[in-house]
């Protein structure tokens, strides 16, 4: 039989191991986004039934529709609870990192921000290409997402669309020949800080959780800028 010592010995060990285990489960990956990150990232307190809900069918143009909140906090507004399923045409993107053109558009708390990584997609509505939003699919090696509970989800898309545009850059680059795909993720109300295809509502689908590329078509379609429209957007 253990001695007292031994069992409090034995005890010390095994607090000691959880402890790190637990640590290790919520340090994973580098540090990456801040603004509003647990909903991003599908990590909020809401974000399993959010994950899970029934998608609804909708449109780019009707998503632009929808008006933005007064205010944007770290608690999801009662539009991105809900799921969309969509067509749209992919027309540029990039990948969020250090070197963005959009630094310029940013306010200085903002330009210090920590980059997300994530691939920064811009759509548009097939039957209408001036109508334009983001949809963002996270890094998969970044805090959080590498715990989400929807992390195979958020890699699977990434994978498909590194599969078929290659390789991004820090700036947008408008796709020679666009991609129709068909996407399904939460809708996701963002600041405005100077991004390139930023809806006029500030919506977007982030994270995308599943994508289908169906073929390319059309010419290419230039992105909106940030100063081609003027944004209705929710506040900090």
């Amino acid at each position: 039989m253990l001695g007292t010592k031994s069992l409090i010995l034995l005890t010390i060990v095994l607090l000691s191991v959880s402890a790190i285990s637990q640590t290790s489960i919520s340090a994973c990956g580098m540090k990456c986004g801040q603004e509003r990150w647990a909903i991003k990232t599908l990590t909020d307190s809401e974000a399993a039934a959010v994950g899970s809900a029934a998608p609804e069918n909708t449109t780019v143009t009707d998503l632009l529709g929808k008006t933005a909140p007064a205010k944007l906090t770290n608690t999801r507004a009662p539009l991105e609870k809900e799921r969309f399923h969509l067509t749209a045409l992919i027309i540029g993107w990039k990948i969020e990192a250090t070197t963005s053109d959009e630094i310029v558009g940013k306010t200085t708390a903002m330009s210090t921000s920590v980059p997300d990584h994530d691939f920064h997609i811009v759509i548009a509505d097939p039957n209408n290409t001036k109508n334009q939003m983001i949809m963002e699919v996270p890094d998969p090696d970044c805090q959080a997402v590498c715990s989400s509970t929807f992390l195979k989800q958020i890699s699977q898309v990434r994978s498909e669309v590194s599969s078929k545009l290659g390789t991004p850059t820090s700036s947008v680059v408008a796709l020679a020949k666009p991609w129709l795909v068909e996407i399904t993720g939460p809708a996701f109300f963002d600041f405005v800080h100077g991004q390139v295809g930023l809806a006029r509502n500030c919506i977007e689908i982030h994270p995308v959780m599943e994508i289908k590329f169906l073929k390319q078509q059309g010419d290419k379609v230039t992105p909106h800028k940030a100063t081609d429209l003027t944004h209705e957007c929710g506040k900090e």
